[in-house]
């Protein structure tokens, strides 16, 4: 079975402009992300996929595979779906390119999950909220699971009327990782944009509400994705205080 990485990268983002580009300990975030994907055991290869020429030539200087698309992309599943046609793998991990601090250690986990059960079409990595600000905060997307630990559904604010201790323990943080299988990319983009999926702006919810099997993989890990500029100061300052950011940062950082 063949697994690889996908990360689709554009340079237009609303809430933070020109993020994949901004610098993290003289980074860009790109780098950071495409270079932690590079630590995984054993390396699972990866693409990074873009519309942008400023993009392509910053990921051309850092060795990294690149793949330029179209620009007329909805999200970045489409964008991935493009890649697919040339890339023809049988799963793909979609690592968005916010995931700054993302583990390589939990690409290995999402790699050998989708290897142990391959009858599923589709992944999404999940960890706990951390607090009940998270519940309402449109920028942190949640989830609710079936007792089988699959995604009923996805959404941005909670419309629970639980007790939040409740609705904390219960609700889920949905993670910028997912994983599909070729075969559902390949059918899903076949089809209209889904109610939900557009309304809410959640490119996985296309996955299910068109039936197919989303299953979680959890994590304890919960770092921030990066959509905000306060995301941004949050996520420089873990990277200078977590432990096991500054070792993974190091590690990538003396051959800069």
């Amino acid at each position: 079975m063949k697994i690889g990485i996908v990360i689709p990268a554009r340079l237009e983002s609303e809430r933070l402009p020109n993020k994949v580009m901004r610098k993290f300990n003289e980074i860009p975030m790109i780098e950071h992300v495409w270079k932690r994907s590079q630590l995984t055991t054993p390396r699972i290869e990866t693409v990074i996929a873009t519309d942008n020429n400023q993009i392509s030539s910053l990921c051309y200087k850092m060795g990294a595979r690149i793949l330029q698309t179209s620009k007329n992309h909805e999200n970045g599943l489409s964008r991935v779906g493009e890649a697919a046609k040339k890339l023809k793998w049988d799963f793909y991990i979609i690592l968005q390119a916010d995931e700054l601090l993302i583990l390589p250690s939990t690409l290995n986990l999402i790699a050998k999950t989708i290897k142990s059960k391959k009858n599923i079409g589709s992944f999404n990595l999940i960890t706990n909220l951390k607090n009940k600000h998270e519940l309402n905060d449109p920028n942190v997307v949640k989830c609710i699971l079936r007792e089988d630990k699959s995604i009923i559904n996805i959404f941005r604010k909670t419309s629970m009327t639980a007790d939040i201790d409740l609705q904390l323990e219960t609700i889920k943080k949905i993670c910028g990782v997912y994983a599909v299988s070729h075969q559902a990319l390949t059918w899903s983009l076949k089809k209209p944009p889904q109610t939900i999926e557009r309304l809410e702006s959640i490119e996985q919810m296309k996955f299910i509400e068109l039936g197919i099997v989303v299953s979680s993989i959890f994590t304890n890990n919960s770092y921030p994705s990066i959509n905000t500029l306060s995301d941004a100061v949050l996520a420089q300052s873990i990277l200078r205080k977590d432990n096991l950011q500054k070792k993974i940062t190091k590690s990538y950082q003396k051959n800069a």
